[in-house]
């Protein structure tokens, strides 16, 4: 592996929605995230608006400085769709009307019920020696060309279009051009509690345990979560696991109690597989955390076999009513006594109970209480910011209290987000 040459690869983005900050490029995130999947290296994105002079600049500095250039947008049927006109300028084609991809159109339309109007036909307009990249769920077609010593990928803007042109079309040609027989592996950790640049602290010598040193160490924040990635690329799997595995044990070992999913799991999904692996149910109670917890869970136990009631209210009055509780100011223990309720109320082996008290505007106390026949455990998150980050925090610190519950791990261990 030392001493290759790696594939360049350019993103450009087209489009004067994406380049105003009208709609939030999500596409390159998605492609540049697929393409580190697959050990492919972008090493720079670009937008550009709908404008004919700066795509032709744009196309003619990555025709230069790339081996690869995914250009995604503008390849549509209206006059400001213009990837067609510029990429036939730069590679010093000719557009020509590809009769197969007019078919397929006019074929689109017609099972739909629909009149394909004569401006689609620039969709099948394609520069003369580009090679056609098929389109199943759309009319854009896609295409590459050769612009001077780099090889052009042209796409859909359409998310869903472009993310499966992008798996079954692009990937494979990209791996195919770089003339390399490489496998690769992404390896991710999720986590709670921990902030990014203690995590990066924490890590910052790990990837040396690589006997090889090819493994790269990289962050994804998204409050309140935190996703490690280890990526990797190497001539075997063998190579992989040699080099892999010892940083791989060292994070599990240093994130440690923080880590509650790997890989595509979610802290949901851990959550169900712990209830279904203690053959538990459940009961949740929810105030001013609008039912998040519980739709959370839900979308994974979707027939309700453990989760089996839940409640949520912004009202504590109505929720006292509900529940006859003997008081209804909001503290810990009035927590505490609807956890109890809840659950023998709905016959479930456990409870969770949730409660935000704001102290000011943008403070806030989490009453979180777990109860079951045995036991029962709260802690006080403290959490500052807006309604939407405390709320986040509020629900996300509950679920993580569930796992910790089953994993008899700290159940009031502070995390890096609290005040």
């Amino acid at each position: 592996m030392k001493g290759r040459k790696i594939m360049k690869v350019e993103i450009i983005c087209t489009g004067d929605e994406v380049l105003s900050g009208k709609i939030i490029n999500s596409n390159f995130a998605h492609m540049s995230g697929k393409l580190e999947e697959a050990g492919l290296n972008v090493i720079w994105g670009t937008t550009v608006g709908d404008n004919k002079e700066d795509l032709l600049k744009s196309f003619q500095l990555a025709s230069e400085r790339a081996d690869a250039v995914i250009v995604n947008g503008g390849l549509g049927p209206t006059v400001d769709d213009l990837s067609q006109e510029v990429a036939a300028i730069a590679s010093g084609n000719e557009l020509e009307l590809r009769q197969e991809w007019l078919e397929i159109m006019e074929n689109f339309f017609i099972k739909r019920g629909r009149v394909m109007t004569e401006n689609n036909k620039k969709q099948a307009m394609l520069p003369k020696t580009s090679e056609l990249i098929n389109n199943p769920i759309g009319t854009a077609c896609g295409f590459a060309v050769n612009i001077k010593k780099a090889r052009f990928f042209f796409t859909p803007g359409v998310p869903r279009e472009l993310f499966l042109m992008l798996q079954d079309e692009i990937i494979p040609r990209l791996l195919e051009l770089s003339g390399e027989n490489i496998v690769t592996k992404l390896k991710t950790f999720h986590s709670y509690g921990i902030g990014e640049s203690r995590a990066d602290t924490l890590l910052k010598n790990v990837v040396d345990l690589s006997p090889d040193k090819i493994v790269k160490l990289g962050f994804q924040a998204h409050f309140p979560q935190l996703e490690t990635k280890l990526s990797i690329r190497a001539n075997s799997l063998g190579e992989i696991e040699k080099n892999l595995k010892p940083v791989e044990d060292k994070v599990r070992e240093t994130l440690g109690n923080y880590i509650f999913a790997e890989d595509k799991n979610t802290l949901e999904g851990s959550i169900f597989e712990l209830l279904k692996k203690n053959n538990k149910t459940m009961s949740i109670s929810e105030y001013l955390t609008w039912g998040n917890i519980s739709k959370r869970i839900s979308t994974i136990d979707k027939k309700g076999d453990h989760l089996k009631f839940s409640v949520s209210s912004n009202n504590l009055d109505a929720l006292a009513d509900k529940l006859k509780l003997s008081k209804n100011k909001l503290s810990i223990e009035l927590n505490e006594e609807i956890t109890t309720k809840v659950r023998e109320l709905y016959m479930t082996d456990l409870s969770l109970s949730v409660m935000i008290n704001y102290q000011e505007e943008n403070e806030a106390d989490t009453y979180i209480t777990m109860s079951s026949e045995n036991d029962t455990k709260s802690r006080v998150g403290k959490f500052i910011g807006d309604e939407h980050r405390i709320t986040l925090g509020s629900v996300e610190m509950a679920l993580d209290c569930v796992r910790r519950y089953f994993a008899n791990l700290p159940f009031d261990e502070k995390s890096d987000f609290e005040r």
